[in-house]
């Protein structure tokens, strides 16, 4: 009966029944996870730091800082998933592939498929780790952010959104969860620069597709604009009214 039961909560992680799924805390979910789906030829997989419908997202070390492989930074955030499960990551590969670098936005490393702890085939997608975590983060945190600190990212993210804007994409979720602190090495000690992040609903401009329930719209429903709610038209401005509304 214990064997049964064991089978059964590790099966609830990752879809299929939600059986126990209370009584196994967080820690050992990471765990799980991380021993899942487990560590690649030239890094090391870290703890788990964010978990989504896509998969979940690691920290990973770079074995080998001489290696071939030390064009990647010693430390990233890599985004992983079972290949069979990975349209939406790779989606985001195709994105971030298209709009370039810039400074306000997070790098894309490149992308990896391996084979897991179970033998299944893992996509992983190799990308900035934002060491201070995301905006929402610090905002909960304190009371809200110091003035300077709001003046500054306040300056950062519509820079990032110009170059989404100018590469004709639509983020369609920009929200303070979506916005990582990366440690600034050009500037002062204890600095961070906002980066935009989470590109798996950007859509490109006038794309209209509709999702599973007969919907136009995408992104998280507090962040929607009002053209977006009546007429279903989510353009480059709705990136706008959602960083209006942002609760600093």
């Amino acid at each position: 009966m214990k064997s049964k039961e064991s089978k059964t909560r590790k099966r609830s992680l990752f879809g299929g029944e939600d059986v126990n799924e209370g009584k196994r805390s967080n820690q050992e979910d990471r765990k799980l996870a991380q021993k899942m789906y487990g560590d690649d030829v030239s890094w090391f997989r870290g703890a788990m730091i964010g978990k989504g419908s896509f998969g979940c997202v690691f920290v990973a070390n770079l074995k080998n800082l001489k290696s071939r492989y030390s064009l990647y930074p010693p430390i990233m955030a890599v985004k992983s998933a079972d290949v069979s499960a990975s349209c939406s990551i790779q989606k985001e590969k195709e994105v971030m592939d298209n709009i370039h670098s810039c400074r306000n936005i997070i790098k894309c490393f490149g992308e990896e498929v391996m084979t897991g702890e179970r033998g299944q085939m893992v996509y992983n997608l190799l990308l900035e780790y934002g060491s201070d975590g995301n905006l929402a983060d610090l905002i909960k945190k304190g009371k809200g952010l110091p003035e300077l600190d709001v003046r500054r990212y306040a300056r950062s993210i519509p820079r990032g959104l110009s170059h989404i804007h100018k590469r004709g994409y639509v983020h369609c979720d920009l929200k303070p969860q979506n916005v990582m602190l990366v440690a600034n090495y050009e500037g002062r000690n204890g600095d961070f620069v906002a980066k935009i992040g989470d590109f798996g609903l950007a859509k490109r401009v006038k794309q209209m597709k509709k999702d599973s329930y007969g919907s136009c719209w995408r992104g998280t429903p507090m962040y929607l604009s009002p053209e977006v709610v009546i007429d279903g038209v989510q353009e480059q401005p709705a990136n706008i009214w959602a960083f209006r509304v942002y609760p600093v």
